[in-house]
């Protein structure tokens, strides 16, 4: 880890736990709490702006300590992604008008030289947006548990940290600034949390995943092993997501309806604690980034 590093994770850390208080101040003033329903575990108010300290850390920690090189798309596309799950949060928001902007990001980043792995020029750019919506989304999803999606988050983190090479069109200051704005939010959402993240949060966190994977291709030839690398690292929400999608589809109803069957869910109602459900897919989570590693030497 060099300087650079300490100043990317640091930097991240100290404003994401400024931030927070600051955040709490305002929500609990103006009333901004997440509201209670079916679809909540929890059974007090809740601030839910968190997002807005997640992206303050991640952003300030990434340009102080050099920014992602070679590309204004990634800021542009973050901001998006973000202003739309703000606006979410505090007005809601259509699920296709987010679908679409979320989309127009991954167009940008695909513009600006981020690509899946796929050969054909369309499908690659088809490959590309899909990709990046898929971990909006599937971060999105997990966030239903205290502590579960920035946890998650940053185990998968330092698993992109440690399978790339940094050289070239880096973006080491983005994974070590989403490994500190992670651990920074965590303190304030960890079971029983203070405050959630919201949509300007979880989607911030799975586009920058998303980026995260797109540098892993760009700077490693892809085969056959190392390209699931990136989705074995990100397994547990990426397979929630799956899961619930293909569950819904079944029964008739929309993708973006809601339920309380994800994983963490079906822990939660055989009893277990909410530490206990986050242990256990950090763990999972831990597993996953580990076998990655493995098939990455191939």
């Amino acid at each position: 880890m060099g300087t650079a590093d300490v100043i990317a994770i640091g930097t991240s850390f100290c404003t994401t736990c400024a931030m927070i208080p600051l955040i709490l101040w305002f929500a609990r003033k103006h009333e901004l709490y997440d509201p209670l329903g079916p679809l909540k575990i929890h059974t007090a108010p809740t601030p839910r702006l968190g997002g807005i300290g997640i992206t303050a850390g991640l952003l300030s920690g990434t340009i102080v300590s050099g920014g992602v090189a070679g590309s204004l798309a990634v800021y542009l596309s973050l901001l998006l992604v973000w202003v739309a799950g703000l606006i979410d949060d505090l007005f809601g928001l259509s699920p296709w008008v987010r679908l679409i902007i979320q989309a127009t990001a991954g167009v940008l980043i695909w513009l600006a030289g981020w690509s899946a792995p796929v050969g054909h020029a369309g499908w690659n750019l088809l490959a590309t947006v899909l990709l990046i919506v898929a971990f909006i989304n599937a971060m999105n999803m997990l966030d239903g548990a205290d502590g579960l999606a920035v946890g998650v988050s940053g185990i998968i983190a330092l698993g992109f940290i440690f399978s790339t090479s940094h050289a070239g069109a880096s973006v080491r200051p983005l994974e070590f600034s989403l490994v500190g704005c992670c651990i920074g939010f965590l303190m304030f959402n960890f079971p029983p949390a203070k405050i959630f993240m919201g949509d300007s949060g979880s989607t911030v966190l799975g586009f920058a995943l998303a980026v995260l994977a797109l540098n892993f291709y760009r700077q490693k030839p892809v085969n056959h092993v190392s390209a699931l690398v990136p989705l074995l690292f990100a397994a547990v929400p990426l397979l929630d997501a799956v899961f619930a999608v293909m569950r819904r589809l079944r029964r008739g109803t929309s993708p973006f309806t809601g339920d309380r069957e994800h994983s963490y869910d079906l822990l939660l109602q055989r009893g277990w604690s909410a530490r206990k459900v986050a242990f256990c897919l950090y763990a999972l989570t831990a597993a996953l980034v580990t076998a990655g590693l493995f098939f990455n030497t191939f």
